[in-house]
């Protein structure tokens, strides 16, 4: 998500971190991320040059860079060795339990980690600090208290009356994490930037080493309440040792009416976001059950674990350049076109790749029981080239301002989770809640493309190029996988590398066609140039 703020007449992009990364426990997915993408283009960036500015931009790059893996990374380290460890049913209770502390965190997120970076009401951290973590600290008592009152109900909820206490641990880690020292988030204001991202890496390795050992010890649903208090822990102590400052509480008005200035809007956004990212899952395990939320926990968690990093990725690289451009900017519209043609090559590669590549390796990560159908697979890969392309307004949108578009999406969003959840309460299947989800996003992107079409400038041919062509190839392995239920292997990564091969023709020709025509002398040059380092290479062998 990303804020647009005005500072100095200019605007400036600040991607709003979250106080809780929901990667959750069971490396369910999510959004991975969190506060190690914060930036802090809110101050002057440190002078000295172009040399050092870009010596100082790599570095920071690769810190942010390897907190951001470890976010993705470990979550799904977590998710293989619990579901070969754990029963289906405990391990469908693990993630329910570290999905509800997911939500509440996300709920009540209040912004105080990106107040500490951005605070103006005074300059002197040591008056800042003890306000934030005061708030920060009343905030976590309210989650932690929320959950542990809501408890017996959750364990109703999720069918496990037997895990009620658990749910109640959980309560007690999300009060102990309001502990944390900001001095971590701060010190990114200063552009010194591996404190958190250690804090960060720290926190997900003792999660996942303790949840495993524990799982090896006894293998039941408390692993995941274990493995969250090590994480809590190991972040509290990890961010006051790395802090530059002492934890300490304090209140100071003008700091305490800014930070709540800037959170109250972002608390029901963040319910919003809680129910967009983790809905879907709190829905299956109340209306299938456990072994049902365990199941659909690993194929859409696996799923859609890198698809937030990789968005996050390609919206940073092309909002900047949309900033300050008018709409009818000669650039815009050229910049549409490559930014239409580069989201839908990502989307459409990383479906395919699900759908060929995961269907055969998820049993071999996860173990038989885990094992979807290639019509399951292709549904879910249908699914995510939809969902990446909700994201086809956001530059222009963000850059220019006009949040009323990607509150549209989220409504879109919302919906179609709706039609998915009503679906399922008539046939309850996991197959029918994702065939009724996809059906109500499809449609709802193609609502998204006139909308980017007739308001942001978009080439009405080349949107409904990149939304049809792909999903038409998609809609081919769907057709294959309903004949052939039970496809060779071999037949399958055929028909896959048949269908990527095609669609690959299908992008070059819509770059040609929409963004720069190929010309055919560079073509034959690049050509000849390659046979002719071919000739040479063999002419060199013995």
């Amino acid at each position: 998500m990303l804020l647009v703020i005005h500072h100095d007449r200019t605007r400036r992009l600040l991607p709003i971190c979250r106080q809780y990364d929901c990667a959750i426990g069971a490396g369910d997915g999510g959004c991975a991320g969190g506060c190690g993408t914060l930036s802090t283009r809110l101050r002057g960036a440190p002078s000295g040059g172009g040399l050092l500015m870009k010596k100082h931009s790599l570095k920071s790059g690769s810190v942010l860079l390897t907190a951001n893996l470890a976010e993705m990374a470990f979550p799904f380290i977590r998710n293989v060795l619990l579901s070969r460890l754990l029963s289906q049913e405990n391990f469908g209770v693990a993630v329910s339990l570290a999905m509800i502390s997911a939500m509440i965190e996300i709920g009540f997120d209040f912004g105080i980690p990106v107040s500490a970076v951005r605070y103006t009401a005074s300059d002197d951290p040591k008056k800042v600090l003890p306000t934030l973590q005061t708030l920060q600290l009343s905030r976590a008592v309210l989650a932690g208290a929320l959950i542990m009152a809501m408890a017996p109900v959750l364990a109703i909820i999720f069918k496990s009356p037997h895990a009620t206490w658990a749910y109640v641990a959980i309560g007690a880690c999300s009060i102990l994490r309001g502990f944390g020292n900001l001095g971590v988030k701060q010190a990114m204001r200063d552009f010194i930037y591996w404190p958190n991202s250690l804090t960060i890496i720290l926190t997900q390795l003792a999660w996942t080493v303790t949840v495993v050992v524990a799982a090896w010890i006894s293998p039941d649903y408390w692993v995941m309440a274990w493995g969250l208090l090590a994480s809590v822990v190991a972040s509290v102590i990890t961010s006051h040792m790395l802090s530059r400052f002492s934890w300490r509480l304090g209140w100071h008005k003008a700091v305490a009416n800014e930070a709540t200035s800037f959170g109250k809007p972002l608390v029901p956004n963040g319910w919003v976001s809680a129910g967009l990212t983790l809905g879907d899952r709190a829905f299956i395990g109340w209306a299938l059950g456990v072994h049902a939320l365990a199941f659909y926990s690993v194929i859409f968690g696996t799923a859609t674990l890198p698809r937030g990093a990789i968005l996050r990725f390609l919206t940073s690289l092309f909002v900047p350049v949309f900033v300050d451009r008018p709409p009818d900017h000669p650039s815009v519209k050229k910049n549409c076109a490559r930014w239409t043609l580069v989201l839908s090559l990502t989307a459409f590669l990383y479906a395919m790749g699900f759908i060929f590549a995961g269907t055969p390796l998820l049993p071999l990560l996860f173990g038989k029981t885990y094992a979807a159908t290639p019509y399951l697979m292709s549904l879910i890969g249908l699914n995510l080239f939809v969902k990446f392309l909700y994201q086809l307004p956001s530059p222009v949108a963000l850059a220019q301002g006009r949040s009323k578009l990607m509150l549209t999406c989220t409504v879109f969003s919302i919906i179609a989770l709706g039609i998915g959840a009503a679906a399922t309460l008539v046939v309850p299947s996991i197959d029918v809640f994702v065939l009724a989800l996809t059906a109500a996003e499809i449609i709802a992107v193609l609502r998204i493309g006139m909308i980017a079409i007739n308001t942001l400038g978009y080439s009405r041919g080349q949107v409904w190029l990149a939304l049809l062509g792909p999903m038409a190839a998609i809609a081919v392995a769907l057709a294959a996988s309903l004949i052939f239920p039970a496809p060779p292997l071999l037949d399958w990564l055929l028909l896959g590398g048949a269908l990527t091969s095609g669609g690959l023709i299908f992008y070059v020709v819509m770059a040609h066609v929409f963004i720069d025509p190929l010309k055919p002398a560079l073509l034959r040059q690049a050509v000849s140039g390659l046979l002719n380092r071919r000739a040479v290479v063999v002419s060199e062998e013995p």
